[in-house]
């Protein structure tokens, strides 16, 4: 098999969607979110957001980050630090609903991550009054 270049579709069309997409992370456009954090928008299902984040060594998250519908982000190398806590590669890190973090790192680090959109949040049952009503907005 050859090496991913882009987004590559996995399997026939179901009507107008694929139904499954892959994608090489490189291929994506990297954001610039503050000094030595980048953000790569990743395909994600209906009512969803995924994304990578890469940060450099000594680098902090540019502003405090508050998530609506909370947040789950996969440590996949390096070191994640919020407040006073470290998280290794091959943790899992789920911030509630309404919650506001500010990641930084040491080491620096990649997490894969998600959130759902507030429809979403609130078809699953997501008490309302955790909404603030500021959305989450592409940053960049």
């Amino acid at each position: 098999m050859g090496r991913m270049e882009g987004v590559h579709r996995l399997a026939d069309i179901v009507g107008e969607r694929p139904a499954a997409v892959a994608v090489a992370a490189g291929g994506i456009e990297a954001i610039v979110v503050g000094e030595g954090c980048l953000r790569r928008d990743l395909p994600a299902p209906p009512g969803a957001r995924a994304w990578l984040v890469e940060m450099a060594a000594g680098s902090e998250w540019p502003r405090i980050d508050r998530h609506d519908t909370g947040e789950a982000y996969f440590v996949l190398s390096g070191e994640v630090i919020e407040g006073d806590v470290r998280y290794p590669a091959g943790t899992q890190v789920v911030f509630a609903p309404g919650s506001l973090h500010r990641p930084r790192t040491d080491t620096g680090t990649c997490l894969l991550g998600f959130n759902l959109d507030v429809g979403a949040y609130l078809g699953a049952g997501g008490d309302p009054a955790a909404l603030s009503g500021q959305l989450h907005v592409q940053q960049g």
